[in-house]
């Protein structure tokens, strides 16, 4: 059992926002397509990233009753892959496939890819850092990194990004 099993969004969302990325090496960013807004999460594991993902997630973007049921089912089905693959893009895309219009996954993997710049979102993430940063980031400047990744998710966060 998840130490966010059973409690309610706002509970999840403050043990989320407390878990620091070098210890919880698994991230999480998703994207509500209609207000915008940010969210990150950092999991111990695949499994824990794909339970929360099925299961917390559309809650957190509003689906409720049916809805909630049939996207975490799908979700769930689709999730089972994640032990395997791992966060690949090709999984990545059929989960957003799965949740679209609601939110999609913008970025899933390891501090480390991001720190790589492996995807398009990374990298995007790296040249928004002042001053710009090009792959891979130095070590050095993985503290910025986990601020502009804050800043992206906080409560306070520009939405049009």
């Amino acid at each position: 059992m998840f130490p966010w099993e059973g409690e309610d969004i706002d509970a999840i969302e403050a043990l989320m926002a407390t878990r620091d990325p070098r210890r919880y090496r698994l991230g999480l960013v998703t994207r509500n397509l209609e207000t915008g807004q940010h969210s990150c999460a950092w999991f111990s594991g695949r499994s824990e990233l794909g339970h929360y993902l099925a299961r917390v997630e559309p809650r957190r973007h509003g689906l409720e009753g049916l809805d909630y049921i049939r996207v975490r089912d799908r979700l769930q089905d689709t999730l089972a892959a994640l032990e395997i693959r791992g966060t690949d893009p090709r999984l990545r895309a059929s989960v957003n496939g799965l949740t679209e219009p609601v939110f999609r996954v913008a970025w899933w993997g390891t501090l480390e890819s991001l720190r790589q710049g492996e995807d398009d979102w990374s990298r995007d993430l790296l040249s928004a850092l002042d001053p710009s940063a090009s792959p891979p980031l130095p070590p050095k400047r993985t503290e910025e990194l986990i601020g502009a990744l804050r800043e992206l998710c906080g409560p306070d966060a520009d939405a049009s990004r």
